[in-house]
C-alpha cells in the first residue's frame, strides 16, 4: 500500500490530474477488456490489497480476481460502450465501465450489460463493485441497456 499513501500524495499536492487518472482508467479498460490481457492490466493499475465485492469472484486479491476473471474475460466478447471517472462528494474517485457482454453458451455465459465500479486511489485500482442483467432480447425497451 505504499505506492497507494505517494499516489494519495500527489494527488493532494495537484501533480496527478482528472485527466491523468482518466488516461489510466481508460488503458486499464482497454487492456482488460479490449485486448483481454488482464495480467498486464493489473499488474499495471490494481492495488496489493484489492477488495472485491462481486459476486461472480471467491474472495478479495489480485490473485482470486484474476483467476476467476480468466475463466470468463478469454472466453466472451466484451465490447466496451463507455467508461469515465468521477468523484464523490467526499473526493473518492471512481472509475466506471459500461460494457456489453456477448456471452458464449457452450460455456453458460450470457449475453448481458456489465457495469464495473472501480474506486481509485490516484491510477491505483483499490476496491471494485459490479451489476450485471442478462440480456435475452425480451425487453420491451427497444435501446435497453445500450
Amino acid at each position: 500500500m505504499r505506492v497507494v499513501a505517494i499516489v494519495t500524495g500527489l494527488v493532494s499536492l495537484g501533480v496527478l490530474t482528472a485527466a491523468q487518472a482518466l488516461a489510466a482508467w481508460d488503458d486499464f479498460t482497454n487492456l482488460l477488456y479490449t485486448e483481454k490481457h488482464l495480467t498486464d492490466a493489473f499488474t499495471k493499475y490494481v492495488a496489493t490489497g484489492y477488495i472485491n465485492h462481486s459476486p461472480l469472484v471467491t474472495g478479495n486479491g489480485i490473485d482470486t480476481t484474476l483467476g476467476e476473471l480468466s475463466a470468463i474475460v478469454p472466453n466472451v466478447d466484451s465490447q466496451l460502450q463507455r467508461a469515465f471517472v468521477g468523484w464523490d462528494k467526499d473526493g473518492t474517485a471512481y472509475g466506471t465501465a459500461h460494457t456489453k457482454v456477448i456471452g458464449n453458451a457452450t460455456m453458460g455465459i450470457p449475453n448481458s450489460a456489465l457495469v464495473d465500479m472501480i474506486r481509485m486511489v490516484g491510477t491505483c485500482l483499490v476496491e471494485h463493485y459490479d451489476v450485471q442483467q442478462a440480456v435475452d432480447g425480451t425487453a420491451p425497451n427497444p435501446i435497453a441497456f445500450f
